[in-house]
């Protein structure tokens, strides 16, 4: 499984967590590893707009020592490459999604 982050929306998350990167994206690639052998059941649809005509999911990772984040992705359709788009440590739904709402309109990168 190959997992790219999109600059836009991990680089502060990743600035903020400098020390703890390696650690993060190790964490972010077993849980996700996890989803997809269990069929995704702990993902929601993060939201309406599409990515490359891919849905945008998200889910609540644990991040170790970081604490709890909500990551925003995409699973391209073989399966095996996923893009995150948005990495957050702010739990609440709503305002995870008004974030990420927000960061995709200005990347560009909503179809």
């Amino acid at each position: 499984m190959n997992i790219s982050y999109e600059r836009s929306g991990c680089k502060q998350f990743f600035k903020k967590h400098r020390d703890d990167e390696k650690t993060i994206k190790a964490c972010i690639e077993k849980a996700l590893a996890t989803q997809l052998e269990t069929g995704m059941s702990k993902v929601k649809r993060a939201v309406s707009a599409r990515v490359n005509g891919q849905c945008v999911y998200e889910c609540r990772i644990n991040l170790k020592r970081t604490g709890s984040a909500r990551v925003a992705f995409v699973i391209n359709e073989n399966n095996t490459d996923i893009d995150v788009l948005f990495i957050s440590s702010v739990l609440q739904k709503d305002e995870f999604t008004h974030m990420l709402e927000r960061d995709l309109k200005e990347a560009g990168l909503c179809d």
